[in-house]
């Protein structure tokens, strides 16, 4: 049956639907297309319950099951041990096939193991022709690049750790936008932004994205993407850290953008037949001497090895992140591991997203409520702000608030509270969740007696995640062949933040390295070559910690978040304080990480995140200790000034361990030479008067 075509249900609940979706393009198709992950048959939600996205579907119109030459189109149908006669997915499944087969004439083998033991234990090989564009990670970022890179090549192939099609982070956003309307010009916002980011700013690359986003927002209201208008019809807006031109669109109604942006992602991805996975676990990329040739990784439920030959890998996925309590615990650093391990150049670094977020609850949209008249009050009931920026307060960026809230918290002027009591009444009304998370809490929080739009909240600063990334061009090249980077995998931001920047950033570059990669693979004449034996060792390196005594990752994880929790490690930086926790991450370096096991495959992904994690613990120490001055997202305590012209902290894998150095932005080809700076807008405390 040398067209046989194996849809596995590998899960241990055998929560996986079969869906024809998997049968539909030249990939899973033709004879050479490889076995094909469970993963693809289907895919669950957060829960295990089976996604009702991913349940059978016929294809796209026009279309027909290609029946893999003069024999049936066959599949073989591998169910969970759980068995039959349950009404469960393995039923579903099994009545999907059968559908399949009446309706498309498809042949079916069912396999039913008795035993854990007995399913697939070969590596599952996905794109063995060798003609996909791979991208890894299935947000934003990684929908765009996708829909792009289809414009240029037949297989475009998304791979994400999450469950499939669940849209990243950014499907739990407000889904609002900033934008360059017509009205501007680029390069007015350029340097709005090069005085925002303290000279540390990649004028051609932010041109490019500024430049990009119109066209991207016009897309999403094609699709049915709806911003917020007046009576008149004019789009509403609200200005960002008291910046004059940068400004976000919001979704309307409030509380649901996110989770629309990635329903009708979702939709183009479907109807252009690009295939996704979800619940895999990249864990390396593999090169043909200097070029990427493809990915290695694991079912993260079942522990299936996976193989994936690319002609191009688009790296979308995030860059990391500590795991912190705001919707955010799906970032470890894997994105950051990735391009690290495969020779590309890492900077911003030392800049992290330092979030105020309230004490006992989850919340989006300080951003809206503060132009609108929110507060921040210090434990006396005082704007602490306005003794910090007299001209900005608490509108400033949430990482001078958070320094600020540092600052009256040593000085016993805490707790500090968010005040929406002052908001106006057109503010509350934009800003009230009409749906999503939000809604749910907003009615619980009612429950217990607690109106969030008439009180003020507890709320505190909080380690998120990393604002570094891969260095790349303009046009999403690493400078590593056939490695593409996209969204929150690339660097742009020196640790300041503006609502709706994120969903420009993701849109934009996920456009731009689609375009780049499917425009690469395009011109190759041929494949590069993936070698299965090397591959197959690499992941071994992994796969051969389950089911050993060792050391929990959740312990590694826990020990990471306490190395970055002390306020001069996070907020007011000091070398002593960055010293102190640099020395405890060398002491599990040699002490702890290299016993971490895991019981599981659930845990063996927990695995990886903790190791990344530990890297991007490593190289924020490392690039804050190297930062000796203070500029944008990045405060040293005792080096509070500017030092000289701007300069990036550029990072990579060297002979010896990891290499640091610094890379001075180019102001010679710049149009726009920095001489006003965000940061002197405030005077915080000096060290002297501490």
């Amino acid at each position: 049956m040398k067209h046989l075509k194996l849809f596995t249900a590998l899960a241990l609940t055998a929560a996986m639907t079969v869906s024809l979706a998997g049968c539909q393009g030249k990939a899973a198709s033709s004879p050479d297309a490889g076995t094909q992950t469970a993963a693809d048959s289907g895919e669950t939600d957060s829960n295990g319950s089976a996604s009702k996205e991913a349940d059978a579907k016929a294809p796209a119109d026009g279309q027909t099951v290609p029946s893999g030459g003069s024999e049936p189109f066959k599949v073989a149908l591998m169910i969970g041990i759980g068995g039959l006669g349950d009404s469960g997915c393995n039923d579903s499944m099994l009545a999907g096939v059968e559908a399949a087969k009446a309706d498309y004439g498809i042949e079916y083998q069912l396999v039913e193991p008795k035993e854990i033991s007995e399913f697939e234990a070969n590596f599952t090989d996905l794109s063995a022709s060798g003609k996909y564009d791979l991208i890894i990670g299935g947000g934003f970022a990684g929908s765009w690049a996708a829909l792009t890179a289809r414009q240029h090549v037949e297989n475009v192939l998304i791979v994400d750790k999450g469950p499939r099609d669940w849209g990243g982070l950014g499907g739990m956003s407000g889904g609002d936008m900033i934008v360059k309307q017509p009205e501007f010009a680029a390069k007015d916002l350029v340097e709005e932004l090069v005085y925002y980011y303290d000279g540390l700013c990649e004028q051609d690359v932010l041109e490019e994205i500024l430049n990009q986003s119109y066209e991207r927002f016009k897309d999403y209201e094609k699709m049915g993407h709806e911003f917020a208008r007046d009576d008149s019809g004019r789009l509403m807006s609200i200005p960002q850290r008291g910046l004059e031109l940068m400004r976000y669109y919001f979704y309307h109604p409030y509380g649901k953008g996110g989770a629309h942006t990635t329903q009708i992602l979702n939709a183009e991805l479907q109807r252009l037949n690009v295939q996704r996975i979800g619940r895999i676990e990249i864990t390396d990329l593999v090169k043909d001497g200097d070029a990427v040739s493809g990915a290695v990784g694991f079912h993260a439920q079942s522990g299936t090895p996976c193989l994936f030959r690319a002609k191009a890998v688009i790296l979308a996925a995030h860059n990391g992140g500590w795991k912190g309590s705001y919707l955010l615990n799906t970032c470890a650093g894997e994105g950051a591991a990735l391009a690290y391990g495969a020779g590309a150049s890492l900077r911003n670094m030392e800049f992290i997203e330092n979030w105020n977020v309230p004490k006992l609850f989850a919340w989006e949209g300080q951003t809206g409520m503060l132009p609108y008249g929110a507060r921040f009050l210090n434990g006396e009931g005082e704007d602490f702000m306005r003794r910090y920026s007299p001209k900005l307060g608490a509108k400033a960026d949430p990482h001078y608030n958070v320094r600020g809230m540092a600052f009256e918290v040593r000085a016993g002027r805490g707790p500090i509270y968010f005040d929406t009591s002052t908001m106006s009444p057109e503010g509350v009304e934009i800003m009230t969740p009409t749906g999503g998370w939000m809604k749910l809490n907003d009615t619980k929080l009612k429950e217990l007696g607690i109106d969030f739009f008439k009180s003020k909240t507890e709320w505190m600063p909080q380690v998120l995640t990393s604002f570094g990334g891969t260095v790349a061009d303009k046009d999403g090249w690493s400078g590593v062949p056939g490695l593409f980077v996209a969204g929150r995998a690339r660097s742009v931001t020196p640790g300041v933040y503006m609502g709706g920047w994120d969903t420009c950033k993701t849109t934009t570059t996920g456009y731009i390295a689609g375009n780049s990669a499917g425009k690469y693979v395009s011109g190759l004449t041929s494949a590069p070559r993936f070698d299965d034996a090397h591959a197959s060792g690499t992941l071994d390196a992994t796969l051969s910690l389950l089911g050993k005594p060792g050391v929990y990752p959740k312990d590694v994880v826990r020990l990471m978040q306490e190395l970055m929790a002390p306020m001069d490690v996070c907020i007011l930086k000091t070398g002593k304080g960055l010293t102190r926790s640099l020395e405890r991450l060398e002491d599990a370096k040699r002490n702890i990480l290299p016993y971490m096991t895991a019981p599981e495959p659930h845990y063996l992904v927990k695995l990886v995140e903790a190791r990344s994690m530990a890297l991007i613990t490593e190289m924020y120490l490392k690039a804050s200790l190297m930062r000796k001055e203070s500029r944008s997202g990045h405060y040293r305590e005792d080096f509070p000034e500017r030092h000289g012209d701007p300069a990036w902290i550029v990072i990579r894998d060297g002979h010896d361990g990891m290499d640091l150095r610094a890379d001075p932005v180019p102001l010679d080809r710049y149009p726009v030479k920095p001489h006003r700076y965000y940061m002197d807008n405030f005077a915080f405390p000096k060290p002297s008067a501490i």
